[in-house]
């Protein structure tokens, strides 16, 4: 909620990952550096990636309401390791999951990044 927080205030954000060790951030005992936020005055506003089809992305039992088709809009824009989008978000008439769809770097951090960009533009919430 951060990353889109500063987005809305006109700063660039950028997800960086594989750090352990180079960055300056302090890691307290017990705790574990996943990811660092990169934030500030970007030259460009960034580009677009290539999206894997909404069809791979999610299974939808019967027509797809708007609002999952709104939530899967943003989820297709969301950082994912790159551009991996290891997820499937399903629903079927009611229950809404989503889930990791194969492995790769970063991709239990990239889901969780797919539901809160869903959740927050749909405005439901995921049943796991």
């Amino acid at each position: 909620k951060i990353v889109i927080l500063a987005q809305e205030l006109g700063l660039n954000s950028c997800w960086v990952g594989m750090t352990h060790g180079k960055s300056k951030a302090v890691i307290g005992k017990g705790e574990k550096q996943a990811i660092i936020v990169s934030l500030g005055y970007g030259a460009t506003q960034g580009a677009a990636h290539k999206s894997k089809p909404m069809a791979q992305l999610c299974k939808v039992t019967g027509e797809m309401p708007d609002w999952f088709r709104t939530g899967m809009d943003a989820a297709m824009l969301s950082p994912t390791a790159v551009n991996q989008q290891k997820f499937l978000i399903s629903w079927d008439g009611s229950n809404l999951t989503a889930k990791q769809n194969g492995f790769g770097f970063f991709a239990k951090v990239d889901l969780g990044i797919v539901k809160c960009d869903f959740e927050l533009v749909s405005g439901h919430k995921f049943d796991n």
